[in-house]
């Protein structure tokens, strides 16, 4: 009966994906797969896999990406011609995934000339494309070997269609270019439970990495209960607060079934210790 109890639960807990949503180096010599890219008008586009030293970014010390990116070399593309290029990623759906906040980890250089040439990037939020940042002056100075390293908020564009656009214009200048040398779409799981998402109920990381779950909700959690993979229950607490962190450190690596209850509501989580 016990096995059957919790096959019941199981079935019933969310399959939730990882905090990292997506994720791309660019280390490889060809676009990613699901990626798309436009390309200037004499036939001019990005670069993968680019692993040498950035023009522009110093001669003593330069910035370079040393296990690949992918830069657009606006010297290499003619002179002043107004080129516009565009690196778009696979559609994600965040709603299915019960993604209650996201946000865009991207490291990148942007070498100017006379102030020329920016970089943009845009997210779609389901109707039309949103700028969420835009780099018009020099990726830290000349000759100081480093990237910079943006963290970006994309909450409010979630949606069942998310994409990312980055965007290179030169304003009809001829300038350096940009380089991107990585990408990562992290986000919070919500419980996919109905009822938990009208009181605010998230829960993260997922995996569990560093052996501590936080659970949140509006209201009281007033139970908590784990099971493993046999339908044995190995913790159960009564916090009776509205933000916890159950302490899974001493657990083995492998999925758990987390019981919550909320009110007289209860949900089951699906969770995956590292």
């Amino acid at each position: 009966m016990k096995k059957l109890s919790f096959i019941y639960i199981l079935f019933c807990a969310s399959i939730i994906a990882n905090a990292q949503l997506q994720h791309e180096n660019f280390n490889a010599s060809s676009m990613p797969d699901g990626w798309s890219a436009t390309q200037t008008d004499g036939g001019h586009s990005w670069e993968f896999g680019y692993s040498g030293n950035l023009k522009g970014s110093g001669i003593q010390n330069p910035a370079s990406f040393q296990s690949g990116g992918v830069v657009f070399k606006d010297y290499a593309s003619g002179d002043f011609n107004h080129n516009i290029v565009t690196l778009s990623s696979p559609a994600i759906d965040l709603k299915t995934k019960y993604i209650v906040e996201a946000s865009i980890e991207l490291t990148y250089n942007l070498r100017t000339f006379a102030n020329d040439g920016n970089f943009k990037v845009n997210v779609w939020d389901g109707d039309i494309w949103q700028n969420v940042l835009t780099v018009s002056e020099d990726t830290n100075s000349k000759n100081s070997g480093e990237s910079t390293t943006s963290t970006i908020d994309v909450t409010d564009y979630i949606n069942s269609e998310f994409k990312v656009q980055f965007i290179y214009d030169d304003e009809n200048s001829l300038t350096w270019g940009v380089g991107i040398d990585d990408y990562k779409l992290t986000g919070v799981v919500g419980s996919g439970v109905d009822g938990f998402e009208s009181i605010g109920f998230q829960y993260y990381p997922n995996p569990v990495v560093d052996g501590e779950l936080t659970l949140v909700s509006s209201q009281e959690i007033s139970n908590i209960t784990v099971y493993n993979t046999l339908g044995q229950k190995i913790m159960s607490n009564r916090p009776t607060i509205l933000e916890t962190k159950l302490n899974m450190q001493n657990f083995a690596s492998g999925t758990y079934i987390v019981q919550v209850t909320i009110g007289d509501k209860i949900g089951n989580i699906k969770i995956i210790k590292d």
